[in-house]
């Protein structure tokens, strides 16, 4: 013991061991650092590298490559935007396979401490996101495009390497067999010959839609895989409410809340595709009402770069 904790021992105060010492000190650090960094007011700010273009980044996306839209693929579309998909620390954190492949493609801004010390890297062994393939070090590599993907050949499969992605690098649950094939469907469907544009505007439209398109593809799923496509659907929810500003938009947050609150219930019901097939219509009104509310002030919301970038500066 030394002379501080001893003197504290004999003062009847809890001592501190070097390891608690080393810890305290890292989290004041952490604490200072913090300090002089911009609100944390979107969850993909822990993985958006930082910087002067920090809200033109958290405003656009790269446009998707989607050949086709069928129903498998709609499942897989939902599910590879869910952190449902993956476990552990990660879907703690919100993180779904978008957050590295935004529409599919590389994320060259994504930088997460935990993961990789270069931004557009992930470090695919670490110890933080995996006890399977954690090796102690960090040691990533760049983030692939999926584009084109399903017509890449070699070993492992590509089913095999999803597989591997979830249960052994994010320590994911084994998907349900059809929400896999989903998720499958969708890598095949990502193509380089229906790339129309290099990027898109993230929009309150196109949020609205990934609620609306999670929502209509459980409707004729099996049962586990509809409960995580109302979960996906719910996230969906959450990354629309996030880009509210509280003092504006108190009551479309509530609502929204509410209708979250409504499909979280809905996934316990005991005959789950009936529940949706009653319930999908009235909800999705109510929930298209609050978005046309939401689309005529949609400028003093975060989808809109200035507001966003006036927020992140207070």
């Amino acid at each position: 013991m030394d002379a501080s904790n001893a003197k504290n021992s004999r003062a009847g105060l809890p001592t501190l061991s070097k390891f608690a010492k080393r810890a305290l000190a890292l989290v004041c650090a952490l604490c200072l650092t913090a300090a002089g960094a911009p609100p944390r007011l979107l969850r993909e700010q822990g993985w958006q590298a930082p910087g002067a273009s920090l809200a033109h980044d958290m405003t656009r996306a790269t446009g998707e490559c989607l050949s086709q839209n069928t129903q498998d693929i709609e499942i897989g579309r939902a599910l590879f935007r869910s952190p449902a998909l993956l476990g552990g620390p990660a879907a703690r954190a919100g993180l779904s396979c978008n957050a590295c492949h935004s529409n599919g493609r590389a994320n060259a801004r994504f930088l997460l401490p935990e993961l990789t010390n270069l931004a557009g890297a992930a470090d695919v062994t670490s110890e933080w996101s995996s006890r399977v393939r954690g090796d102690g070090m960090m040691n990533p590599v760049a983030i692939p495009d999926l584009v084109d993907i399903g017509a890449r050949r070699g070993e492992p499969s590509l089913e095999t390497f999803v597989r591997g992605v979830i249960v052994e690098e994010f320590q994911g649950q084994e998907p349900p067999a059809q929400a896999f094939a989903g998720v499958i469907a969708y890598l095949r469907a990502l193509n380089s010959g229906s790339c129309s544009v290099s990027q898109v505007a993230v929009s309150l439209t196109g949020a609205a839609n990934d609620v609306r398109r999670a929502l209509t593809a459980s409707q004729d799923a099996d049962t586990p895989t509809a409960r995580l496509l109302l979960l996906s659907a719910q996230d969906a929810m959450g990354r629309i409410v996030e880009r509210l500003p509280a003092n504006r938009f108190a009551r479309e947050r509530a609502r929204l809340e509410l209708l979250s609150r409504e499909l979280g219930a809905l996934r316990d019901a005991d005959d789950l595709k009936v529940g949706i097939e009653v319930a999908a219509p009235g909800w999705r009104a109510r929930f298209d009402a609050v978005i046309l509310r939401l689309a005529r002030r949609e400028r003093l919301t975060y989808f809109n770069e200035a507001t966003l970038e006036a927020a992140l500066q207070r």
